[in-house]
């Protein structure tokens, strides 16, 4: 009985909470406004009011930036394309201060919502609108039927590919030497593994073992697998995706062009805090985004799922090269970045697996590539 009568005054708490907050229309647009990414610390305390056809967002910017907004109107679970024609803080260069004002009339995604204020004025269906003001990194949204993944720029330039930094870690392998220059060309990669959602909106089915999540990523998959599921979903887009090449991913993974040199992607020490690896997982996958990213903004380059390459396993050459796609022919197809039960030292940046391709191993998963993001032309 005294567990009902706590739960009977916790919801009299809420009850009366939620009324106190309707009161103020100011603070209900602060709500249910969504700041970028919790890692995006740049904008904050985003808020929105909305009168009838015009809409005025404000936010705070802590630092110069090129500023983008989309909008949701479904409580945050499907976002549109980045809204055009805004009057205000918006677009290339914006400065950073308290109460940055962006100014939007007659937004098309808006007059699907009544616009009926109480005669407090409050609307109702503002409570379904989340406006995302986010820094233009210039990373694109690839939509697929009602969902969009991201892709982040990587713009190209020359690394040290192989073990840089021997004793770091408590182990390297042979397959990490010799050390060699690498240059590779711009191209995209996916924030994010590609995710159990993802491999459902195109294959219509999922493989993996642990499905607690839409937000986990694909695993059990073979690099065959793959190479399925990317010309199907290439085909759906218009856009041509591909694995990374290893030489790719080892560059992406160390941070591009602003590489710190990091021994795992994005720290030195304890992977911990961007990477779910044996010490921390629970034996478990766990939803993309958790941990922190690396220099470029990619996520879970370490830890969470073994990721395919497109390359063949070979050895190491000290000769400097460019664009390497690895051997013609082979027996296995190179992984990497470690996974969910990986010891430390299999989550560095340089260290390397492989795998036969027609297998879909519990750990094996995969990231997207791309060579351009430029809109493909309709037919």
């Amino acid at each position: 009985m005294s567990n009902f009568l706590c739960i009977f005054a916790f919801l009299e708490i809420i009850v009366d909470l939620y009324y106190k907050v309707m009161k103020n229309r100011f603070l209900v647009y602060l709500l249910f406004a969504v700041c970028s990414s919790a890692y995006a610390q740049n904008v904050s305390n985003v808020a929105f009011e909305r009168h009838d056809k015009e809409v005025t967002i404000t936010y705070d910017l802590s630092k110069d930036a090129d500023i983008r907004v989309c909008v949701s109107i479904d409580g945050g679970r499907y976002y549109g394309g980045y809204i055009e024609n805004m009057a205000g803080d918006i677009g290339k260069g914006i400065k950073a201060g308290k109460e940055k004002k962006i100014i939007v009339y007659d937004l098309p995604d808006l007059r699907l919502l009544p616009y009926e204020p109480d005669s407090n004025g409050f609307n109702a269906s503002d409570t379904l609108i989340r406006f995302s003001v986010e820094v233009d990194d210039g990373s694109v949204d690839i939509k697929v039927n009602n969902m969009k993944f991201r892709m982040m720029p990587v713009p190209g330039g020359t690394f040290t590919m192989g073990c840089t930094r021997p004793g770091s870690a408590k182990h390297n392998y042979e397959a990490e030497f010799p050390t060699h220059k690498v240059t590779v060309d711009t191209f995209y990669m996916g924030k994010f593994e590609v995710t159990q959602r993802l491999w459902k909106e195109v294959m219509g089915d999922n493989p993996s073992r642990w499905t607690y999540n839409d937000s986990l990523p694909v695993e059990q998959v073979s690099w065959n697998d793959v190479q399925m599921f990317i010309a199907r979903l290439s085909q759906m887009t218009g856009y041509r995706f591909r694995l990374p090449t290893e030489a790719e991913w080892e560059y992406a993974a160390r941070g591009g062009n602003r590489s710190k040199g990091y021994v795992f992607p994005g720290v030195d020490g304890d992977p911990g805090s961007v990477a779910w690896y044996g010490m921390n997982s629970g034996n478990i996958t766990h939803p993309v985004g958790r941990k922190k990213p690396n220099e470029l903004g990619l996520h879970d380059m370490a830890g969470n799922v073994w990721e395919w390459c497109s390359d063949w396993y070979g050895e190491y050459s000290a000769e400097p090269q460019l664009n390497p796609r690895g051997p013609k022919h082979g027996d296995s197809r190179i992984l990497r970045g470690g996974s969910l039960n990986s010891p430390s030292w299999g989550c560095t940046v340089s260290d390397r697996s492989w795998y036969q391709p027609d297998y879909g191993y519990g750990f094996h998963g995969f990231r997207l590539v791309l060579d351009s993001v430029e809109e493909p032309e309709e037919e």
